[in-house]
């Protein structure tokens, strides 16, 4: 009873208070659980995806290593010098000799010195009567190796794995017609060529790689010190599956399945971690709960309507508060206190805008004090007096390329530049690309004088040239390989057109490649540059055909148009 008669002689507004807290209290629970779930469900499914992010990566370093080395046996299987060495079958001794120690021995030593990870490459011919230096072996002698057994009769590419013996091998069986004619066989380091899948592996991660039978080719876990250790994938999987989430990715070249795991332990240590982030926030919003209840329980007075239309107001995004009171009463010092409130959130707001402004303006100054172009040109032209000196003109020719390069992609920190600027950048950069090249593709150069001393965005060209180099010419294998840029005066435009005489592809594919968000600087960021400077009808356009190559047509605005 007298706690009852305690509750009627309290306030209202701490009876109002009592009220907005509990129902608060209530949803704001069944929220935070549900959050929990939601969140640690996430979690969960973010370790997941960052696992197979890793993997895919590591999976494609592995595979880049495997395409350079299908490349080399490529390039050593119609050799001119290996086709001699085999179609030769009647040679005397000493011409035999001669031609292995003058020809052979380079050609298949030399990649040794190249690639760390060849343990070395061997030629198994017909012709061959007499081993010689662990390069040169006779047909007959293959069945003395391990991976004979482990390939088939085809003329592919064909990669083998022997863990014990730590050897990764590529073979490829060339035939005169259907009779086996040579083998030619590059012996790889086990453990360089899955260093990348290695690398990966922390204490609550495990890595395998089996092939299309079910083979395991490579296990590092710990359950590789069980009896399983020999056993197919399958039941390798069933074991992982007990404790462990894995990912997998394939490779199309080798046929091989990657696989990362990791425990159920470290993914829910992750979540635990989040439950205890979680504490302090459901503090906080609990002391808001109570805060708020104190408020609104002050607003039901006797100017409840007026306090109410100016809150509205507020929340519709007016930062102005009407609402004034003389009164000394409760009203009258909520009025005041709102007030005084809403003038220290305008002024919160003013604050952290100017300092936010004030702070990105402070990073970009830092990050451009971090360039130094002058130590950057200075170096290079040490390095330019340095090739000159030594008679490396090419060298030296490169290197005035790469500071031109530099010179105009920096221009002194300025965003907008001329289109003449633009252009000697280009120049700079694609003369180091025929470098690399080998100049194995010709610049060809359309350029309307009116249009120099425009402006437009810098860097803006570069990723659309790399694209049409990598992706047009590099593929093409056979003919005449074309670069051709544009720079048109359209009136009140100008017009960059970069075209290339590639292979092309379907228009519907190219359409979508302004939307593709891959990997770097692509054309999609160049193409969202443009629209933000200048409005979607500015947006990059791709024209292309099976074939015949692609056309990119970039516009801008005239200054003053």
């Amino acid at each position: 009873m007298k706690l009852l008669q305690a509750v009627k002689n309290m306030k209202y507004r701490h009876k109002l208070t009592i009220l907005l807290v509990v129902a608060s209290l209530v949803p704001m629970t069944v929220l935070a659980l549900y959050s929990h779930n939601r969140m640690s469900s996430l979690i969960r499914q973010k370790e997941i995806e960052d696992m197979q992010s890793i993997l895919e990566q590591a999976r494609e370093n592995i595979d880049s290593q495997i395409e350079v080395y299908a490349s080399l046996i490529n390039y050593l299987t119609y050799s001119p010098d290996i086709e001699e060495i085999i179609e030769e079958k009647d040679l005397d001794n000493y011409a035999a000799y001669e031609q292995y120690t003058q020809v052979a021995d380079p050609l298949l030593s030399v990649p040794k010195s190249y690639h760390d990870a060849i343990l070395q490459i061997q030629l198994f011919a017909d012709s061959i009567q007499v081993e010689h230096e662990y390069t040169l072996v006779p047909l007959k002698n293959l069945d003395r190796e391990w991976w004979n057994a482990e390939t088939k009769d085809d003329v592919r590419i064909q990669w083998a794995v022997n863990e014990e013996e730590k050897e990764v091998t590529a073979v490829r069986r060339i035939y005169d017609g259907k009779t086996l004619e040579a083998v030619l066989c590059i012996t790889l380091d086990y453990d360089k060529i899955f260093e990348p899948l290695t690398n990966i592996i922390e204490e609550n991660t495990g890595g395998m790689i089996a092939d299309k039978e079910g083979k395991v080719l490579y296990l590092n876990h710990s359950l590789q010190e069980t009896e399983i250790r020999k056993a197919s994938a399958k039941k390798v999987l069933g074991r992982i599956k007990e404790t462990c989430e894995y990912v997998k990715s394939a490779d199309e070249h080798t046929g091989w399945t990657f696989y990362l795991c990791k425990s159920r332990d470290s993914i829910s240590g992750s979540v635990l971690r989040l439950s205890l982030e979680e504490i302090p926030l459901i503090i906080f919003c609990v002391l808001i709960i109570f805060f708020l209840g104190l408020i609104f329980s002050k607003l039901f007075t006797r100017k409840i309507e007026e306090l109410t239309r100016n809150i509205d107001r507020v929340n519709h995004g007016s930062r102005e508060v009407t609402v004034s009171s003389s009164s000394e009463d409760e009203v009258g010092i909520l009025i005041r206190s709102f007030r005084r409130m809403m003038d220290e959130i305008n002024r919160l707001i003013d604050e952290v805008y100017v300092n936010k402004i004030a702070l990105k303006e402070f990073e970009l100054k830092a990050l451009q004090a971090q360039i130094n172009p002058h130590f950057l040109y200075n170096t290079l032209s040490v390095i330019n007096w340095m090739a000159i000196r030594g008679g490396q003109k090419e060298i030296s020719k490169v290197t005035l390329a790469l500071s031109t390069f530099y010179r105009t992609a920096l221009s002194k920190g300025e965003d907008m530049v001329t289109v003449e600027s633009c252009i000697r950048n280009m120049e700079a950069y694609l003369e180091i690309q025929l470098v690399m090249h080998d100049h194995d593709f010709t610049v060809e150069w359309d350029v309307d004088e009116s249009v120099k001393n425009e402006k437009m965005p810098k860097l803006l060209l570069q990723p659309v040239v790399e694209n049409a180099l990598e992706h047009g010419l590099d593929e093409k294998e056979e003919g005449e390989k074309i670069l051709k840029l544009s720079f048109l005066d359209m009136d009140k435009e100008v017009m960059i057109v970069v075209q290339d005489n590639g292979l092309g592809m379907e228009q519907k594919k190219a359409e979508t490649l302004v939307t593709y968000q891959a990997e770097g600087y692509g054309l999609k960021n160049v193409n969202d540059r443009i629209c933000l400077l200048y409005g979607d009808k500015y947006r990059i356009r791709i024209f292309s055909s099976p074939g015949e190559g692609t056309k990119v047509e970039m516009r801008f605005p005239k200054e003053g148009r």
